[in-house]
């Protein structure tokens, strides 16, 4: 976990707010992460509960597994949706609740909750509740809520330890938290961490899922059980993103738990499902030739922190048009890599793997 001060936490939800922005007005562009409905179902969700949903809900979708596999939400409940996003989620839960239960939907972002408003409207769902704010603090009474659900959020939020924490106090005595997210096998570090313009990358604010599952522990939630991980990263069309996910052992997971007193929860569902491919990204590696490089930054053994600044320095130092060649095996600098570049509007040309640990990036100079 990074201390990160709050001028730098706004910046951290501007670009959160940023990206899915662009998601929610223009679906079809394509990102480096899954979205709409090819998303759905490589996480997951059954074919007949999509046909159900109207388009402008699923053509938005973002999360990256089905938290409905936990199986905990009941006729009556009261649910509240973290990042709800435009929509499929939460008319899910609108199923599953019944006309005698509630969907509260909280969303950071106003042009999701613009397409949430769409989405409810054309299911005719009278049972929503559209609530703009964040995870860290839920704009909701103590004890209000049955059943929490969240689908790729939380691993976006600075501080996820006061986030479970709002979860544990919203929650009433007996209720149930479904959570769909993304964890890391090896550790990130680095300076490179405390960059807002990197956090909404997914990868970069994730943590590892024993340190997950102990912030969902020490907020005071029990029976917590990991159903399934699934290698959401490779349904990714970004080669550097599939390639960033591997070198961390990134995947998306699915939890659940409860807040005392405990009791029997029915089984949950089978999840990831048999039929997901594992890692079709093996099959699809980089073979073209190496672009010709006018400058060569050799980054092997240097940590983020310092061969960003020598990045920069070595693009001014060449011609508009030209390209430099990043070498990098800091596993932050290769995340960090791309991300700067498409900050910087410069071109990723080419991303050249050597091995498991050390990548060659091609960047033209805008």
């Amino acid at each position: 976990m990074v201390y990160i001060n709050s001028t730098k936490k706004e910046l951290i939800f501007d670009a959160i707010r940023a990206m899915y922005t662009d998601i929610a007005r223009d679906p079809a562009r394509g990102y480096h992460v899954p979205t709409g409905q090819e998303a759905c179902k490589f996480v997951g969700y059954p074919t007949e509960q999509l046909l159900r949903l109207p388009t402008c809900a699923v053509e938005s979708f973002a999360g990256v597994g089905y938290p409905f596999a936990a199986n905990v939400i009941r006729k009556g409940d009261t649910v509240l949706d973290i990042g709800s996003g435009s929509g499929t989620d939460v008319l899910l839960a609108v199923r599953g609740v019944g006309s005698s239960g509630q969907v509260i939907a909280l969303e950071l972002t106003t042009a999701m909750l613009e397409k949430l408003e769409e989405s409810v409207m054309a299911a005719g769902a009278s049972n929503v509740r559209a609530l703009e704010g964040n995870t860290e603090h839920i704009p909701l009474r103590d004890a209000s809520v049955d059943v929490v659900t969240s689908n790729g959020v939380i691993n976006l939020v600075p501080d996820k330890r006061a986030t479970f924490a709002e979860i544990h106090r919203v929650l009433r005595p007996g209720g149930r938290l479904q959570i769909a997210d993304i964890a890391l096998g090896r550790p990130l570090s680095g300076d490179c961490l405390s960059e807002p313009k990197f956090w909404a990358e997914c990868i970069l604010g994730a943590t590892l899922e024993e340190d997950y599952l102990a912030l969902i522990e020490a907020a005071g939630l029990a029976c917590i059980e990991t159903l399934g991980r699934l290698d959401y990263f490779s349904a990714s069309t970004s080669a550097e993103t599939r390639m960033i996910a591997r070198s961390f052992n990134a995947c998306s997971f699915v939890v659940r738990a409860m807040k005392p007193p405990v009791s029997p929860l029915p089984p949950a569902l089978r999840w990831p499902p048999a039929s997901t491919i594992a890692n079709p990204a093996e099959t699809s590696q980089i073979t073209t030739p190496a672009p010709v490089a006018n400058l060569v930054v050799n980054g092997y053994g240097q940590p983020c922190g310092k061969l960003e600044p020598v990045l920069k320095a070595q693009m001014r130092a060449i011609a508009s048009g030209q390209v430099l060649e990043i070498q990098a095996d800091d596993p932050v600098a290769r995340l960090g890599v791309p991300a700067w570049s498409r900050v910087a509007g410069h071109t990723l040309l080419a991303t050249i793997e050597e091995d498991d640990r050390r990548t060659r990036f091609f960047l033209r100079k805008r």
